[in-house]
């Protein structure tokens, strides 16, 4: 049996699927909450309802697993956490672990997850790598890039952003930063082979996909797969994120799931 957090995100909803074609055993960890959980359709899995900081409710979810795949993380945003807040559910969730005897652990991390980082969100994604490196679980932990495939809530942001802004779209200026794309599909490839390795127990593996882009090449790919044009204008990071804050917000509030974003060719 395995145990998946944050089965409701876009990386949870694509694990899952293809967990149950491959005839694994499923329980999804749901979180209880007021709004409508968006889960994978048409397929066999079982569901638990369990806060990560109610440690009985974790130890009854524990029943019968073998296998936990952490994935909760900055899709959990929306249900009023924080990333802080991650890195004590991860201390919850791999303390429920030990005490049932769980012994298979993979944490979905990111590149560039580093404690002593700048960033709150690679600071905390370091410090749940220490949390889970330092237990006693046979732990691999996935450092993934950039994710993008249906459903996927970057690109349909800024499909989102570009129709409501004519003309023009400001993105980030990122310097001479590169990123690699990594298709979701790719992504539950590697974790389903992580399953089945022991030899990839106690590693930490950076995931990319195989092409380097920028940020101005793939928001030109994102664009012309929608069908839009816009001039791209470089704003300063620090400008960017009011209005990316309120996007973000007015998309989960009007949009819980996507219903068609768009993918890179």
């Amino acid at each position: 049996m395995i145990l998946i957090t944050g089965a409701t995100g876009f990386v949870g909803r694509a694990l899952v699927q293809r967990l149950a074609a491959e005839q694994r055993q499923v329980r999804c960890l749901l979180r209880p909450s007021r709004r409508e959980q968006h889960l994978a359709t048409g397929i066999p899995f079982s569901t638990v309802s369990a806060n990560l900081n109610d440690p009985p409710a974790l130890r009854t979810a524990m029943q019968d697993v073998t296998t936990v795949v952490h994935l909760t993380g900055e899709e959990d945003l929306d249900h009023g956490g924080t990333m802080r807040t991650h890195v004590e559910d991860t201390i919850n969730l791999v303390t429920a672990a030990e005490e049932a005897d769980v012994r298979r652990f993979i944490y979905l991390s990111r590149l560039g997850a580093d404690r002593a980082s700048a960033y709150p969100l690679f600071q905390a994604r370091g410090e749940a790598e220490t949390v889970v490196r330092e237990s006693g679980l046979d732990a691999t932990i996935l450092q993934a890039s950039l994710l993008y495939g249906p459903e996927d809530l970057s690109t349909t942001m800024l499909v989102m952003l570009a129709k409501v802004i004519p003309f023009i779209l400001p993105i980030p200026d990122t310097g001479l930063s590169r990123f690699q794309p990594l298709w979701i599909g790719d992504l539950t490839t590697c974790v389903l082979a992580t399953l089945d390795r022991d030899d990839l127990i106690g590693q930490t593996i950076p995931l990319g996909g195989p092409e380097h882009f920028t940020l101005e090449q793939m928001v030109t790919q994102v664009l012309a797969a929608a069908g839009l044009r816009r001039r791209l204008v470089h704003v300063h990071t620090r400008l960017m994120q009011g209005g990316i804050t309120l996007l973000d917000t007015l998309y989960r509030a009007f949009l819980p799931l996507p219903g068609g974003s768009i993918s890179s060719p």
